[in-house]
């Protein structure tokens, strides 16, 4: 979808801009923010029904597969998300190119670790005695 707008030198209509431009980092940005918003809500919810209920009941909770996917699903695209912006920060802000790489290597490895952390997490406390 394209739509019209103002521009600085042509007037109105002179220029257009695409909603599908930018980078494949920049689409897959916006693709996971999208993604976030439902997954966050819902995973939210489900957090918060858990406060105070005991851990058995959260573990019978989790232990459901719509609730245990939401939030798996929610971890592997805030992570994946996360990962994407501060490779954004790096390559703006880091100008050494081999503290870059580093930082890149670093970067991935951390957000694979924390990811693979959470969803252990999440697997330990569904999985059934």
């Amino acid at each position: 979808m394209t739509t019209k707008f103002d521009s600085g030198r042509s007037g109105r209509g002179g220029a257009y801009v695409s909603d599908h431009s930018g980078s494949l980092h920049a689409r897959f940005m916006r693709g996971s923010a999208w993604a976030l918003a439902p997954l966050g809500t819902l995973a939210a919810w489900f957090v918060v029904g858990l406060v105070g209920a005991p851990y058995e009941a959260a573990r019978a909770q989790l232990g459901r597969p719509f609730p245990a996917l939401v939030l798996i699903a929610f971890i592997g695209v805030a992570v994946w998300h996360a990962r994407l912006g501060v490779e954004t920060i790096i390559e703006d802000y880091v100008h050494d190119e081999a503290l870059k790489a580093r930082a890149f290597a670093a970067n991935k490895w951390l957000t694979l670790a924390i990811g693979a952390v959470w969803v252990l997490s999440i697997l330990l406390i569904a999985a059934p005695k």
